[in-house]
Parts: structure tokens; C-alpha cells; sequence
């Protein structure tokens, strides 16, 4: 194999690596922005979810003492 050759050979694995490094770095940034883009006010648990709200039941003393130590919320 030549100098030629071999040099042409590393270049092009260089260049292969630096590409899939690049293409890493903005799929990152751009999961971000999508992420941020995406937020919405969750009030409920997704549909499917195990856990369900029911607003026809009072809170318990415990629900209430933690709600109380969050805050208000939203």
C-alpha cells in the first residue's frame, strides 16, 4: 500500500469520526429544544397510568400536610 493510499485512508476515517461526533452533538442539542418546545402543564396522569385522580375523594391528613409543604402548585 502507499504513503498516497494510507493517507487517504486515515483522512477518510478522520473525517468519518469527526462527522459522527458532530451528528452526536447536535442530536443532543436538538433533543433539548424539542424538549423544551414539547413542555406543556401536566394536571393528570397520562392515560394508561396505574395511578388515577380522584377529585370525589377529600385528601387525607397526610395529603394535606404535603400539599401544605409544597406550596401551591402550578
Amino acid at each position: 500500500m502507499t504513503f498516497a493510499r494510507r493517507v487517504r485512508r486515515f483522512t477518510r476515517a478522520l473525517v468519518a469520526d469527526v462527522w459522527q461526533c458532530l451528528v452526536a452533538v447536535g442530536a443532543v442539542q436538538l433533543a433539548g429544544e424539542t424538549a423544551r418546545a414539547d413542555t406543556r402543564l401536566v394536571d393528570a396522569p397520562a392515560p394508561g397510568h396505574p395511578e388515577r385522580l380522584r377529585p370525589d375523594l377529600p385528601l387525607t391528613a397526610l395529603e394535606r400536610a404535603l400539599l401544605k409543604d409544597i406550596g401551591p402548585v402550578g
